[in-house]
């Protein structure tokens, strides 16, 4: 296994780590609070270390290509779903908002499906859409940890990029169709 894979591991060990501190939190204790802060900054640096190990040693693979999202979905995701569920963290994280940065990760993944089973094999490209949904969730999550000031809008700010980058891949995938079914 490589060394990029191992450091891909290593955060997504960090994932049920960070939830159980998320989870557990209370005001009486902070100090789980500035550890969760910790654990998501190693696994933060962990991200940009796999990529750079992967490509400065020539690590890519297809289980590095398939881990690295994961993970960083998982961290994502279970973070904005363990805070919601701590009815004691503040600034509070409405129990939508997990539910609808979840259900555009399932949109999209299922359009890619649906596109590849129905019309083919699927053009998976990043889309300037996603990373900056994406990029714009993790800036939360720790905004949400630091419970820095306005961070309870970059809620709504978040739904608003979702919306946008779940609309922008189903015109990518719709194109996709398209192009498959017109007359060649």
């Amino acid at each position: 296994m490589t060394l990029a894979n191992q450091i891909t591991l290593f955060r997504l060990a960090m994932v049920p780590v960070f939830c159980a501190m998320v989870y557990q939190y209370t005001a009486d204790l902070y100090l789980l609070r500035a550890a969760a802060a910790v654990v998501y900054a190693l696994a933060a640096v962990s991200d940009a270390l796999d990529g750079w190990v992967a490509r400065r040693f020539r690590q890519e693979s297809a289980l590095g290509r398939r881990l690295d999202p994961l993970a960083d979905k998982l961290l994502i995701n279970l973070g904005f779903v363990f805070m919601a569920a701590n009815e004691q963290f503040v600034p509070h994280v409405p129990l939508w908002f997990p539910v609808a940065v979840l259900a555009r990760d399932v949109f999209i993944v299922m359009g890619a499906w649906l596109i590849n089973e129905f019309f083919g094999p699927v053009r998976v490209k990043p889309r300037i859409s996603g990373k900056a949904t994406t990029a714009l969730q993790m800036f939360t999550l720790i905004a949400l940890i630091l419970a820095l000031p306005g961070s309870g809008t970059l809620i709504w700010i978040n739904l608003a990029f979702c919306v946008w980058s779940a609309a922008d891949y189903f015109l990518f995938g719709w194109t996709q169709v398209a192009e498959k079914e017109s007359p060649q």
